[in-house]
């Protein structure tokens, strides 16, 4: 009777033993296979989510300044950190920064009646998306220009393009530009809320110039990706008298410069007081 008892019990423990083993590998295989392929998924739509929003904001921006709609204002949604799952993997958190400084990020420059005129663009914002599984990446604005870089590989395209075109008048060429500068706090935050954005259009200007040629240069970070689209741009235009030296491109037998700057104000909204 002892023996029958024993076995009874040594079954017992193994039955046990199997039963905690199955559920060991049933979660080893939800933490090593599900995990990772539905977090990446939701990184991946979250970065896809930030660039519908701010190419949403890029969007209202242009339609205002093309329109002249001065001291117009509006609010639109950031939407930071990408959902995880309660207990086996918590969301991914997203950063926001805003930075205004007068910096020139853009430069046009040209000689009209004698005269060398400068023209520029500063200030930009973006969200870097602090991902674990899907690669990190920022979405930036700047110049009205949409970059989506990957920070893993270190490479960088133009999501959405500014505004910018060549056209031709009476056999002219003629170079139309667009230049935005963002001005307002300086702002970070990092968390998996949303922040909203307010923008206000404070004053657009429009002037055309006489001129020969112009240089543009581009002096932040992403200078190699502009001159690149630039370029292309043009040539989509049939416009190929053009140069591109270090990070300047000139164009040349153009006949006059179009130039709309607009000046437009952008906070967090936490950041309005009461």
């Amino acid at each position: 009777m002892k023996f029958i008892y024993k076995e009874r019990g040594v079954a017992s423990v193994i039955g046990t033993l199997f039963a905690l083993l199955l559920g060991v590998t049933i979660l080893s295989a939800f933490m090593t296979q599900y995990v990772p392929v539905y977090m990446k998924t939701n990184e991946f739509q979250h970065d896809n989510e930030l660039l519908s929003q701010v190419s949403e904001m890029k969007t209202i921006i242009d339609l205002y300044v093309a329109t002249g709609q001065v001291n117009f204002s509006f609010t639109a949604p950031l939407t930071l950190g990408a959902n995880g799952i309660p207990i086996f993997a918590p969301s991914s958190p997203s950063n926001l920064l805003i930075n205004t400084s007068g910096n020139p990020l853009i430069s046009l420059n040209f000689i009209t009646a004698g005269q060398n005129l400068y023209f520029n663009s500063s200030g930009y914002f973006y969200v870097k998306t602090l991902n674990s599984y899907y690669p990190q990446e920022n979405i930036i604005f700047i110049n009205g220009a949409i970059i989506r870089e990957n920070v893993n590989q270190n490479s960088s395209i133009i999501f959405v393009g500014p505004s910018f075109s060549i056209s031709s008048l009476s056999g002219s060429t003629i170079l139309n530009m667009y230049l935005y500068t963002l001005i307002g706090p300086f702002y970070s935050y990092t968390g998996i809320d949303t922040q909203n954005l307010q923008f206000n259009i404070l004053s657009i200007t429009k002037n055309s110039f006489p001129t020969n040629s112009a240089n543009l240069t581009i002096s932040n970070n992403f200078a190699k990706v502009f001159l690149s689209w630039y370029n292309e741009k043009s040539s989509l235009y049939g416009y190929s008298n053009i140069n591109t030296n270090g990070n300047e491109i000139t164009f040349y037998n153009i006949k006059q410069v179009n130039i709309v700057q607009a000046y437009i104000y952008v906070q967090d909204t936490s950041q309005l007081t009461t």
